[in-house]
């Protein structure tokens, strides 16, 4: 099949499915869709995301990683030339010109604020080159586990060769946003450069229909083949956030802002971390083996909350499988059972129960020199009761 003949194929289905994808309770345009609770490192929600799919200036994320690992000084000078300004027709620009005398420090900023195609090209001239550059970020999305991931170019432009899929661009986020500079620039939504160009983010001119500030940093994008785009990250009530969407609707130009959006206000209003077990709480009470103390209780090792959907924990149950009774001599840290706690079928917690304190059993001396003089009792009764059957025998 000609790339000609699968481009067509692709542009129909493009036209010709849905818009809006049915998501939990809420309704989004996006096609390609990951959510992470970074809290806990957990997908809270996906759709096809792991489907291969044009990134647009997605791409940008790893062009930016790219460039931050190659440039020994952001505070150095370099000076903006014609050629990087070659094939940036149609593309997003930071606004820089020929002439320029900005830092790689502002470039990096061009390139996550703006999106622009000339501060992209102005950062790889003057680093690796055009090819070795192209080589080194095909070479760190294997080092980082991207197995469904391609670049053929730095700007994020359509093309076979240039693909990812949600849940790839997350794992590169997630991967990138270790990285301080890289962080700072990616959560700041306005900078001024060297030069005086003021870099504005691409949420900005969204700013009075949307509630923008809901995003604490983000990259967007757009092509024909990708749709619009948008990776972020945010912090709502204690959970830290980050999302990737694509392929949202191209009908208007906010549309993957608003999906955005929209899964960020379903899960803060729907969900949140509820307390599931106290250290305070008794799960059972056992017996004990000579003790001075009869019983035990099983509680949980630590205080346990989970991100669940709101009103969960009043229907959750916990239970505890292990020894009915502790034996003599059991030593602390012995592992008593497992305690689980659920909801219905699903199981939402495990851990392990280990006797928590040492008991005072009875001295094993004593306990002896006690069993001897009971015997020695019983074996006087029985001499008693003896002597006075031969008496009775005698009469």
């Amino acid at each position: 099949m000609s790339k000609i003949f699968s481009k067509i194929i692709i542009l129909l289905l493009f036209f010709f499915a849905p818009i809006y994808v049915c998501a939990a309770e809420f309704n989004i345009t996006g096609e390609n869709v990951i959510l992470y609770n970074l809290n806990d490192n957990e997908i809270l929600y996906e759709q096809n995301s792991n489907e291969l799919t044009s990134i647009a200036s997605l791409t940008k994320i790893m062009t930016a990683l790219v460039a931050i690992e190659n440039i020994e000084d952001y505070d150095a000078t370099i000076t903006i030339t014609s050629k990087d300004f070659i094939g940036t027709d149609g593309y997003s620009k930071a606004g820089f010109s020929i002439g320029d005398k900005v830092t790689y420090r502002d470039l990096l900023y061009g390139i996550l604020l703006p999106s622009g195609a000339d501060a992209v090209n102005a950062i790889v001239n003057n680093t690796l080159g055009y090819d070795d550059f192209i080589t080194a970020m095909n070479a760190k999305a294997k080092e980082i586990g991207l197995k469904n991931t391609s670049f053929s170019n730095p700007v994020g432009k359509d093309d076979d060769d240039n693909y990812s899929t949600a849940s790839d661009i997350a794992t590169l986020l997630k991967y990138a946003l270790e990285n301080d500079l890289f962080k700072e620039i990616f959560t700041t939504k306005e900078y001024t450069t060297t030069n005086g160009i003021n870099l504005e983010c691409t949420l900005y001119p969204y700013k009075d229909i949307l509630d923008i500030d809901k995003i604490d940093g983000s990259k967007s994008g757009f092509t024909q083949g990708a749709g619009r785009c948008l990776a972020s990250i945010t912090t709502l009530n204690g959970v830290d956030y980050l999302l990737v969407v694509i392929h949202s609707t191209t009908a208007q130009n906010y549309s993957a802002v608003l999906d955005t959006i929209t899964i960020y206000d379903y899960y803060n209003d729907n969900y949140s971390y509820q307390q599931i077990l106290n250290t305070e709480d008794i799960i059972k009470t056992i017996p004990v083996k000579w003790s001075k103390v009869r019983t035990y209780n099983i509680t949980s090792s630590e205080d346990v909350k989970l991100y669940l959907e709101n009103g969960t924990s009043d229907n959750i149950e916990v239970t505890y499988e292990g020894v009915e009774e502790i034996e003599y001599f059991t030593k602390k840290g012995t592992k008593l059972g497992t305690i689980t706690v659920s909801n219905g079928d699903e199981v939402l917690y495990t851990a392990d129960v280990t006797l928590a304190s040492d008991i005072p059993y009875y001295n094993p001396l004593l306990l002896g020199i006690g069993i001897i003089v009971l015997l020695f009792i019983i074996l006087l009764i029985l001499k008693k009761l003896k002597r006075k059957r031969r008496r009775r025998r005698k009469r």
